[in-house]
């Protein structure tokens, strides 16, 4: 399995490799924009994780006063 994803990665350099200027330009452009792209999701992702963390610690403080009241 290793070794059919490091001939597909180099398949893959080779073709690069052998575009145009224009066209290698293009597929940096585009790979910096979905990366910029998939960095956003990701630290989105991560806060959102730390939101419903900090909801949940809240929500379990809220409980046990709400049960310690009784």
């Amino acid at each position: 399995m290793k070794s059919q994803l490091v001939a597909q990665e180099a398949l893959l350099f080779a073709v690069i490799e052998t575009l145009n200027p224009e066209y290698l330009k293009t597929l940096r452009l585009r790979f910096e924009l979905r990366a910029e792209e998939a960095k956003t999701e990701v630290l989105n992702s991560m806060a959102t994780d730390e939101l419903y963390e900090r909801l949940l610690e809240h929500l379990e403080k809220y409980s046990k006063t709400i049960s310690n009241s009784d």
